[in-house]
């Protein structure tokens, strides 16, 4: 791919960011309409309630069939044409509401369309980002290659640093879409509600308190989506808990959450008072749930054998399923933010050995040491 074409790219992905501010902006206009909306028929059904409660009174006559609490004089009007006012205001005023209702509806959907729109455009906009820096790459490497000349022979070459870094950068844009996505869009709505609600204490109290609800709701939904964040930063591995109760909660797991593939597994740690630096214990968790989340994802198995070997100065794993296997060159031909390119360079980090081997027949063999090392 030439210059010329990628500032092509660069003016889409210009462009795509200006229609994402503008449908932003309608997103937001939209909203406030509802909640006009919703405020207005809060209002009207107080009105319908109220009708309806004058509508009983007149309704309820005394033993004379004069209604002892009507309001209106009866040399004026008969308590059946009364009652028939109220019951055509009524009709009037139900007709009202359901209008309002159908306009919500309508509304809600623009809206949920509109933020249908937004998401497939900032994914859009992510991937173009994507794909912008992966040619830049490509020029270098390009250039690079310029200034050499190539060995026919050369096998690729692993450059983990440049992995490492990479994969970094990937998580941290997961990290900003998902607190986007998750968190800032949240706040928006919750602003534009909080502008609603300062109005509506001063002028409709009981709307207010619906409106605080809905405030309380969105606060805990929130909430949640930082706690799951959180956990997908953390990991949630406790490393004070000992390792091989850690490995056997993490298997338990996923024994429970794919009860259709057996899983085997045997830990071997004899003696109990290892001491594991935590990043060993936290990267071991997160290769074995990578390796794992391989199996159910893409290797089609239904056994997995797991034998994990804990001793004072390495820690051996080995795990076998009995899926379709894996290409003997898949450091190279896998994307390049796969779990299994994640697992690499962990091993790497931590000065490990791998070797990943399979076939259609046997199925795909993990086998990985880490060295224990107390600094």
């Amino acid at each position: 791919m030439d210059i010329s074409t990628t500032e092509n790219l660069k003016t889409v992905r210009d462009s795509n960011q200006e229609i994402l501010d503008y449908f932003n902006e309608l997103y937001v206009e939209k909203l406030e309409q509802i909640q006009t909306l919703k405020t207005e028929q809060f209002e009207l059904k107080i009105k319908i309630d109220e009708l309806m409660k004058t509508l009983e009174v007149y309704s309820f006559k005394n033993s004379a069939g004069h209604n002892v609490f009507s309001p209106f004089s009866t040399t004026t009007t008969t308590q059946e044409e009364k009652a028939a006012q109220i019951e055509q205001e009524l009709k009037e005023l139900n007709a009202s509401n359901a209008a309002l209702t159908t306009k919500i509806h309508c509304l809600q959907a623009d809206a949920d369309e509109l933020k249908g729109r937004i998401t497939r455009i900032h994914t859009a906009t992510k991937k173009l980002d994507a794909f912008l820096d992966e040619m830049a790459e490509e020029f270098t490497k390009e250039a690079v290659a310029l200034e050499k000349e190539p060995i026919e022979e050369d096998l690729p070459v692993i450059n983990h640093g440049f992995n490492i870094l990479r994969l970094k950068k990937y998580d941290q844009d997961k990290l900003v879409q998902s607190l986007h996505t998750d968190i800032l869009e949240q706040l928006d709505r919750t602003r534009h509600t909080l502008d609603s609600l300062s109005w509506l204490i001063k002028s409709d109290v009981n709307r207010a308190k619906v409106t605080l609800d809905e405030l309380i709701d969105s606060t805990a939904s929130m909430e949640d989506s930082l706690n799951a964040i959180l956990l997908g930063l953390t990991g949630d591995i406790d490393a004070t808990v000992p390792i091989e109760t850690l490995l056997e909660d993490t298997i338990f797991r996923y024994k429970d959450a794919y009860p259709e593939c057996v899983i085997e597994s045997d830990i071997d740690c004899p003696d109990a008072s290892i001491e594991i630096p935590e990043i060993i214990t936290i990267s071991l968790i997160r290769i074995l749930c990578e390796c794992l989340d391989n199996v159910y994802k893409h290797a089609n198995a239904n056994r997995v054998g797991i034998n994990i070997q804990i001793y004072s100065d390495q820690i051996s794993v080995h795990i076998n399923d009995n899926g379709i296997g894996i290409d003997e060159n898949y450091s190279h031909t896998s994307p390049w933010n796969s779990g299994l390119h994640r697992i690499q360079e962990i091993i790497y980090l931590l000065n490990g050995q791998l070797k990943i081997e399979g076939d259609i027949i046997s199925g795909t063999d993990i086998r990985f040491s880490i060295p224990i090392e107390i600094m």
